[in-house]
Parts: structure tokens; C-alpha cells; sequence
């Protein structure tokens, strides 16, 4: 296993892991409907900021960590291969991102409140990245 499909097992699992913390403690919030429109926009704001946060340092970390355990494969270039699948995930990663913008776009044009659009948007990205991730690791497991 290369250094770039421990990367995005890395990414998978951290991406996972941090957005399903923050939209099942966000989920009162935003379908509660306990708070007004600009509470749960502060509130939720303060999170979307740490989860970025948090992805950011712990992918820092991770790939530290990737590249101690086998400093020979930190050092090699993408072949082919990664890049090919770099792509490919990147297209199905795409057209998921896409959909939720739609959805947020009709969600706009529906005069929902913003913190929903918000945190639509914000799904559409993790979505994206997830689907990227488990399109890349099928590919490479499965060969390309």
C-alpha cells in the first residue's frame, strides 16, 4: 500500500469521523426548530470553524505519522496510476457536490432559512469528499 491510499484512508476516515460528530450534534439545531434562524446560525458557525479546524491539524498529523512509518513511499512522486485515480475520484466526487448545490440552490430559491442552506452546502462538500474517497479506494483495491 502506497503513500497515497494511506493518505485517503487517512482523509476518509478523518473526514468521516469529524463531520459525523458535527452533524449528528448539530442535528437539534438545525431540524429542532427549538431556536431562531440566527441562534442556530451562531451556533452552528462556531462548529463548521472548529471541524475545519480540526480536519486541518488532524490531517497534518496523520500524514506526519504516514510518512515516519515508510519515509520511501512519502518521497515518491503520483505514477499514473494515482493520478488516474486522483481523477476518477475527483469526477464522482464532483457530480455529488453538484447535486447538493442544486439542492441548495432550490433550497435558496424556497426561502429556507440560511443556516439550513448553510449546513446544505457544507454536506454537499463532505459528500463530495467522501464519495471521492470511497471511489479511490475502490479503485485502488479493486485496480483501475
Amino acid at each position: 500500500m502506497g503513500f497515497q491510499e494511506k493518505s485517503n484512508i487517512a482523509m476518509l476516515v478523518l473526514t468521516g469521523g469529524v463531520y459525523a460528530w458535527y452533524f449528528i450534534s448539530s442535528a437539534g439545531v438545525l431540524f429542532g426548530g427549538s431556536v431562531s434562524p440566527e441562534e442556530a446560525l451562531a451556533l452552528t458557525n462556531l462548529k463548521m470553524l472548529v471541524t475545519v479546524g480540526a480536519i486541518i491539524i488532524a490531517s497534518i498529523i496523520a500524514h506526519i505519522a504516514i510518512a515516519i512509518a515508510a519515509p520511501s513511499d512519502a518521497n515518491e512522486d503520483a505514477d499514473e496510476r494515482d493520478k488516474l485515480v486522483e481523477m476518477r475520484g475527483d469526477q464522482r466526487g464532483g457530480l455529488v457536490l453538484a447535486l447538493f448545490a442544486l439542492a441548495a440552490m432550490a433550497s435558496a430559491m424556497m426561502a429556507q432559512p440560511y443556516h439550513l442552506i448553510a449546513n446544505l452546502v457544507l454536506a454537499g462538500l463532505v459528500a463530495g469528499e467522501l464519495v471521492k474517497g470511497v471511489s479511490k479506494l475502490i479503485d485502488y483495491r479493486q485496480g483501475v
